[in-house]
């Protein structure tokens, strides 16, 4: 959905920092292209560039832990082995300190209560827009798939979009964000 966004995005001739971990997808061509490996990279380089953008779109699935510490060596195998995870940091959460007049959208994958959990992320990550995705058997946003996803502002209007591919979907939040940039810079 990231490269998707960034590639409708350069066509509306937007100047377009696209920001990826590791993928077999072909990057569209967009301004700068920065490729990271961790959440803790995707954090560093996002604090650097936000300084000179007008608009974050955070697609990234970032997972909500990682594990506390990697391996040095192959690990043998074994009857069992015990995992320990930690939190990682919510990038959102700490961009949202360096946010000022900038427009915020992030994506929210979600299992349950879509909408509701979705509604809730808005605020404390200071967002204007909020993409809410569901994950179930039947309903995957990753991959090249057709997506229903709804599209959350923060005041909690929403427009669901059903059964599209992800350059529509692409299309119609380009659309919704130059016109709460375009409203911004009138009011």
């Amino acid at each position: 959905m990231g490269y998707k966004v960034a590639e409708v995005a350069s066509r509306k001739r937007h100047a377009v920092t696209l920001v990826s971990g590791p993928t077999k997808l072909k990057p569209p061509r967009v301004k700068k292209f920065i490729s990271i490996e961790t959440a803790d990279d995707l954090l560093r380089v996002l604090k650097k560039e936000i300084k000179k953008a007008d608009c974050l779109v955070m697609c990234a699935a970032v997972g909500d832990f990682r594990v506390a510490s990697a391996a040095r060596r192959k690990i043998k195998r074994k009857e069992s082995l015990l995992l320990k995870l930690v939190p990682t940091k919510d990038i959102l959460k700490e961009l949202a300190k360096h946010k000022r007049d900038k427009l915020f959208v992030g994506f929210s994958l979600e299992t349950e209560d879509l909408v509701k959990n979705s509604r809730k992320k808005l605020r404390p990550k200071k967002l204007d827009l909020i993409v809410a995705n569901r994950l179930t058997n039947r309903h995957n946003p990753f991959g090249n798939n057709r997506l229903g996803v709804s599209i959350i502002d923060a005041r909690g209007n929403s427009i669901y979009i059903s059964n599209e591919s992800k350059s529509y979907i692409a299309q119609v939040l380009l659309d919704k964000i130059q016109e709460l940039w375009y409203l911004r810079k009138e009011g």
